[in-house]
């Protein structure tokens, strides 16, 4: 009995491990194995005397974690143990193969959640000298639902706006993260934010819904050679879906029009499944040809 990394043959009795502790669909809880290569997030399993499994833990790497005050931090996304198994050390072994990975990725703090009604779970949290930290009220919207008055005035094209950052935003914008599949796609904002100190012709903006920053933009805002490329662009993954990303963008190519001889915008991708090809297509961007540092360019004229 040994804890070990998930292997493909896993896959399966990892799925239904899963589906015992988070519920919901088959596309909820399966997930791939090749899902957690190359990105900072690891997947462990309990493999018991006859080769079956007992439990697993998932854990990652990210830029913030609550009540944490290091950055980047390690994260315990998901922790489970057979009934049959509990109180017998599996989870404990499980926890600290997950701290020793978050170590090894030079992090000297591990933050974690469970459900306020999940006693069990708070407490295993408890052994390990995990504190609460926060609790939190998570809030859902049907958007197939008739839209009230309100949402005429309040969607995401009327609340999205792009703003400075500066000494009262700065910490909430390093906050922001994509997600762990998605951090081959995009640098983190702290990198963004040093080049953009480094670096003249910059437009560096934070983008809000409302009072709540949700994104980063970077644009290469360069007047006298009159070309300007989308540098950087994010949403963080707990506002991703909501249109945010369309809008920012929206208010993006506006503030390009503006701009002597603004009449296209540049960008570039990862050509990768995933990626964000899709979404910047759907916004009217062609590819041009151009490959740099393997990363594919598009361009949109603009019109108006």
């Amino acid at each position: 009995m040994a804890v070990r990394p998930l292997r493909p043959a896993d896959v399966g009795a990892w799925w239904e491990l899963r589906r015992a502790l988070y519920g919901g669909t088959d596309d909820e809880v399966r997930e791939a194995p090749e899902d957690y290569e190359g990105v900072e997030q690891v997947a462990l399993v309990w493999e018991r005397v006859d080769g079956t499994l007992g439990g697993f833990v998932e854990a990652s790497i990210r830029r913030h974690a609550d009540g944490c005050a290091t950055s980047p931090v390690g994260f315990l996304e998901g922790w489970y143990v057979a009934p049959d198994l509990r109180r017998r050390g599996v989870g404990r072994a499980l926890a600290m193969a997950a701290e020793g990975w978050v170590r090894s990725k030079g992090c000297s703090e591990m933050g974690s959640d469970a459900n306020h009604d999940n006693d069990a779970g708070r407490r295993a949290h408890a052994a390990l000298g995990y504190r609460e930290v926060e609790r939190a009220v998570h809030l859902a919207k049907r958007l197939d639902d008739p839209p009230t008055p309100a949402d005429a005035d309040t969607g995401p094209a009327a609340s999205v706006t792009l703003r400075e950052i500066d000494d009262a935003n700065v910490r909430a914008v390093l906050r922001l993260a994509v997600g762990p599949h998605q951090r081959a796609f995009v640098a983190p904002n702290a990198v963004s934010l040093a080049e953009a100190y480094a670096t003249t012709k910059v437009w560096p903006r934070a983008i809000y819904a409302g009072e709540e920053p949700v994104g980063f933009a970077m644009l290469s805002d360069d007047d006298d050679q009159r070309r300007y490329y989308l540098w950087r662009f994010m949403i963080d993954q707990r506002f991703q879906g909501r249109g945010y990303g369309r809008a920012a963008m929206e208010l993006v190519e506006s503030y390009v029009r503006t701009r002597p001889g603004g009449e296209r915008i540049h960008l570039s991708y990862v050509p990768a499944p995933g990626g964000p090809e899709p979404f910047y297509r759907s916004l009217g961007y062609e590819d041009t040809g151009r490959e740099y540092d393997g990363e594919r360019e598009m361009v949109k004229r603009l019109g108006g």
